[in-house]
């Protein structure tokens, strides 16, 4: 199937003292309360853009993508009956993913389910801002400046702009981001193996001469860093980590600015409407590797300022501006986890650290699933489901209808201290 190329000059500022880093190894690192292998690495190599075929996938870059929150392109049905409006264009490289590769058998440990939501999410507190880190051409070591920040609000600090994280071994097959809208949510950004539209694939891949990896775009298999955006082929080998942000450039780059202080490439996250409603979908498999798969949601500024460095996040149970780990299979770098089907959760916040209990979700090592998450203001919740690898079409509305049942089904509630 030809695709048309999609394509807008984007000019990147790249900051004093940025330079890419060839042959550099991956590394195993932490971004707070789990280890997320190789999710650090700083990629081998600053290769340039990849070039696109005529006949090749189309990269739509922008600030918005295919309907927003005051444009709905009507009321569409998600994971119901009926077709629905604006389902995305047929992509035989992702439709590959809805074929069954084997069958996924429960842990004997614990309850596989599919739902689980998180409540009481959002209390008055606060964390500290990283506000200025150690800056080039003076380098002075160990200089992480932070100043506390207050917040209060429902959802809160995951009301702030957000990225999802991957670890691989991983077979990504779409991905989309919703905002609240007039006719339920609307989609503002997708992802599938043939397109992209108002999202980047990007990773700590760019070396920072003051000693530690920061964002750049990455290449197709997001081994390695990227001058430009380029198509993300969907595939993650064991150890390599990729994040998603908008495709939209921040305007600033020091504190106060529209996102604060940022080293590397600076994009936005997602955000939501302005109490932090939103919802991302995924939809991928994890393979057996010889390292543990995993798949989490952090605030955009983490990985403006460093990932695994510097950053509002703080480690272990800290929790800081927050993390929520949706789908982790632990154990690290090893074949050998004590429990490979189960895909754990846990969210972290300076309101303390909660997690599935004896609950977790059916690791996807055959079977695709795609997992959707709410983040929801009106009920200070966050809610995960995971539904099977053709109950959600990606459309461009998901139906107010929906959301509720989904929100309804709550399964395993767990409470924010």
């Amino acid at each position: 199937m030809a695709i048309r190329i999609r394509s807008r000059a984007l000019v990147l500022a790249v900051p004093l003292g940025l330079v890419m880093c060839s042959g550099s190894s991956t590394t195993v690192g932490s971004d707070g309360g789990g280890v997320h292998a190789g999710s650090a690495g700083g990629g081998s190599g600053g290769g340039g853009a990849s070039e696109t075929d005529a006949n090749g996938p189309g990269i739509e870059g922008g600030s918005s993508g295919p309907g927003s929150a005051d444009g709905a392109e009507g009321e569409g049905s998600a994971g119901l009956d009926g077709d629905a409006v604006g389902t995305p264009t047929d992509c035989p490289a992702s439709d590959v993913g809805n074929t069954p590769l084997g069958t996924d058998t429960p842990d004997a440990t614990g309850t596989a389910v599919d739902a689980i939501t998180y409540t009481n999410v959002g209390v008055a507190g606060s964390y500290d801002k990283v506000v200025s880190s150690t800056m080039a051409p003076t380098c002075v070591a160990n200089v992480c400046n932070k100043t506390p920040l207050n917040v209060s609000g429902p959802l809160v600090p995951f009301d702030e702009e957000m990225t999802m994280v991957f670890s691989g071994p991983m077979d990504l097959y779409q991905v989309a981001a919703y905002n609240p809208g007039a006719h339920g949510y609307q989609r503002v950004a997708y992802w599938d193996r043939c397109t992209t539209e108002g999202l980047a694939f990007v990773g700590n891949k760019a070396w920072y001469q003051c000693g530690g990896y920061v964002q750049s775009y990455v290449t197709d298999d997001g081994s390695m860093s990227s001058a430009t955006p380029v198509q993300f082929a969907g595939h993650l080998d064991p150890g390599v980590g990729v994040n998603i942000m908008s495709s939209t450039l921040c305007t600033g780059t020091t504190d106060g600015s529209d996102c604060g202080f940022s080293l590397g490439l600076a994009l936005h996250g997602f955000k939501g409407d302005t109490a932090g409603s939103k919802i991302f979908a995924t939809k991928f498999r994890m393979p057996i590797g010889d390292v543990t798969p995993a798949y989490w949601i952090l605030p955009a500024q983490v990985v403006r300022t460093a990932q695994y460095g510097c950053n509002c996040r703080g480690e272990g149970g800290q929790g800081g501006c927050g993390e929520l780990d949706v789908a982790e299979v632990l154990g690290g770098a090893t074949s050998t986890p004590a429990h490979p089907e189960q895909a754990t959760t846990t969210i972290y916040s300076f309101q303390g650290v909660t997690n599935g209990g004896d609950s977790y979700f059916q690791r996807p090592v055959y079977e695709t699933a795609t997992f959707i998450v709410i983040f929801d203001a009106p009920s200070r919740s966050i809610a995960l489901r995971r539904l099977g690898a053709t109950d959600f079409d990606f459309s461009t509305t998901i139906a107010s209808a929906v959301v509720s049942q989904w929100l309804a089904n709550a399964g395993t509630s767990r409470s924010m201290p």
